[in-house]
């Protein structure tokens, strides 16, 4: 075998272990931060740092990661606010909710993490099209290189092409490929073209074997640390750096391959050993959260009239979330649908929440309608001087008032105030005049008190005065009302002193006395109910003795007409017409007092 084709093989060999390497470690498992237990402070030093710092990955991990849980956090916060705003009488419409400094910070960290991620993306494709020009270039002169006649500068200037090549970053995806392919082809006819300068190529892949050793080393040393995330960061690096550094002698190729993937492998197996227990723990997770979720979901069904209930509920169903948050993250695989049937019920109940409150707070609306409407009647009828009909209407107004519901707490004091307010205004005027009334009520007791014992006085002489007795029941009658209590007193003894005055006086007729003791009576039972009341009784017992009469009166003419054939006809028409003629004087009497009745 020649030169030229151990070069080639060496470095075709290089090449395909790099592949190699890169395709069975490319790919290292995310690691997950249980975002669930931090607190505002937490996600904005973690916003912070991000934003400090010039890692990428930490912003995409911030901005995916972080954010929905920062976001979902805020809007309970949020709907808790809301629901404390309509539970202590608020509107859902008037309703504003100010974040706190935190939140309005870390929202702002993550608008400048997002124009920096972009600015950054930007900065990448604008890098990538200038390297690619960069790289064009180095291909067209490694290419006048290799088509140039040989020199002792040709492998220097090799050299700095390759330096130059290694130094400049990343292409586009879509020539890098090319690219490669195209610079180690002309690399290699470079070699082969130039047999003279073997000893010089074996001399670099020496070098280049000093710098694989080196990068094991670093390796190693991994392998004896916990497999962080920024330990594997740090061995992808050091992949990285390996793939770029330049064949080593052909002898040496697998033994230092095999020393750098040793190291590799620990690394690698440590982590996918801390993943493997990550995710056990998140299996054990999932039967916890499928518990909570059946525990959770009759709240979703949940209903009530009663506030009281509604708040006991909502108290249980902030423990169970609790609950829910101290457990931790799911496999990513099963966390989807968890979340959504846990969340689903959770907000459920918070909406049938929600609609009870706004029914409740419109019914409350309308009692404050009607509240304010018998306020405006009260306030109407507080002046009225009719005090015992107003008085009436203010009780039944009172009445619709308790049976009228609850208004918002941030008018119930008001309105309430402003009822009892009107009321108080009105019953404190009729207090006042009733006082007033008692006193003259008690001068008018005295009065008749004292005719009364005039009138009894007459009768213990059995005057005969009927002018002065009329002119003391005028008198009597003329005397205003009387206290309450004393109503019943005063007119049974005014009723029978006029009683027992008619009764003595001498010069009177039965019928003329019994006449005169009614019209007194019918006279006391015009401002008195219980007097009327005995009247009624009275008068309805004179109707059904005047029927009695009128049928006994039939009766007995009816029967003077067989009286004719008989032996004693004259001694029976003689009774039968005596007690025609009484009857009917007795009913002409009854008669005479029913049309009292009316008359006075």
């Amino acid at each position: 075998m020649n030169t030229e084709q151990i070069n080639a093989e060496n470095e075709e060999l290089d090449k395909s272990q790099s592949e190699t390497l890169e395709a069975e470690h490319e790919h290292v498992e995310e690691h997950h931060i249980d975002y669930a237990s931090f607190t505002k402070k937490d996600f904005v030093k973690l916003a912070e740092d991000a934003l400090a710092g010039q890692d990428q990955k930490q912003i995409d991990e911030v901005m995916r990661h972080a954010k929905p849980v920062f976001d979902e956090m805020k809007e309970v916060e949020k709907n808790l606010a809301l629901e404390k705003f309509i539970a202590s009488g608020g509107d859902k419409e008037d309703f504003e909710y100010k974040y706190d400094g935190l939140t309005v910070r870390f929202e702002n960290l993550c608008r400048q993490l997002k124009e920096k991620k972009v600015k950054w993306i930007q900065d990448q494709e604008r890098s990538k099209e200038q390297n690619l020009q960069a790289k064009a270039a180095l291909l067209e002169r490694l290419r006048q290189l290799v088509d140039s006649e040989e020199s002792n500068a040709s492998v220097a200037e090799l050299k700095k092409i390759q330096a130059e090549w290694k130094t400049t970053g990343p292409v586009p995806q879509a020539q890098g490929q090319e690219l490669w392919a195209n610079f180690n082809a002309l690399v290699e006819r470079f070699y082969s073209n130039r047999s003279i300068y073997f000893e010089l190529k074996e001399l670099d892949r020496k070098k280049n074997l000093e710098l694989k050793a080196d990068i094991c080393e670093k390796a190693e040393k991994l392998a004896q640390q916990d497999a962080s995330s920024s330990v594997v960061k740090e061995l992808n690096e050091l992949h990285e750096e390996f793939k770029h550094v330049g064949p080593v002698p052909r002898e040496e190729q697998d033994a230092i391959w095999q020393r750098f993937k040793a190291a590799s492998d620990v690394v690698y197996n440590k982590r996918k050993e801390q993943m493997e227990s990550v995710r056990q723990q998140m299996e054990q997770h999932v039967s916890a959260k499928l518990a909570l979720c059946t525990e959770v979901e009759p709240y979703a069904a949940f209903q009530s009239d009663k506030i009281s209930d509604w708040n006991d509920k909502t108290k249980e169903i902030l423990e169970i979330q609790k609950r829910w948050d101290a457990i931790g993250l799911l496999p990513r695989e099963k966390a989807k649908e968890i979340n959504k049937r846990f969340w689903a019920a959770f907000k459920q109940f918070f909406h049938h929440k929600n609609e009870f409150f706004r029914h409740l707070e419109a019914a409350r609306e309308e009692n404050l309608k009607i509240k304010t409407s018998l306020c405006e009647q009260v306030e109407a009828l507080k002046d009225n001087d009719d005090f015992e009909a107003t008085a009436d209407k203010i009780k039944e107004l009172q009445q619709r008032w308790k049976e009228v519901g609850p208004v918002s707490e941030k008018f119930r004091d008001a309105i309430f105030e402003r009822f009892k307010q009107a009321c108080d205004a009105f019953f404190e005027r009729r207090r006042g005049q009733r006082n007033q009334t008692e006193r003259e009520f008690e001068k008018n007791l005295e009065v008749k008190l004292n005719i009364c014992a005039q009138i009894e006085k007459l009768a213990e002489e059995k005057s005969t005065d009927v002018a002065a007795f009329e002119a003391l029941r005028e008198q009597y009658e003329a005397a205003g009302f009387v206290p309450r209590k004393n109503m019943d007193s005063i007119r049974k003894r005014y009723s029978e002193a006029v009683k027992k005055f008619l009764e003595n006086t001498q010069g009177l007729s039965d019928t003329e006395r019994a006449k005169a003791i009614l019209t007194s009576e019918l006279k006391i039972s015009k401002n008195n109910p219980h007097a009327a009341r005995d009247l009624q009784r009275k008068e309805q017992a004179m109707r059904r003795k005047i029927t009695q009469l009128e049928n006994d009166i039939a009766l007995w003419k009816n029967n003077l007409e067989f009286f004719a054939n008989s032996k004693n006809a004259d001694a029976f028409r003689k009774d039968f017409t005596s007690k025609i003629e009484a009857a009917e004087k007795e009913l002409s009497d009854l008669k005479q007092q029913i049309k009292l009745f009316y008359d006075l």
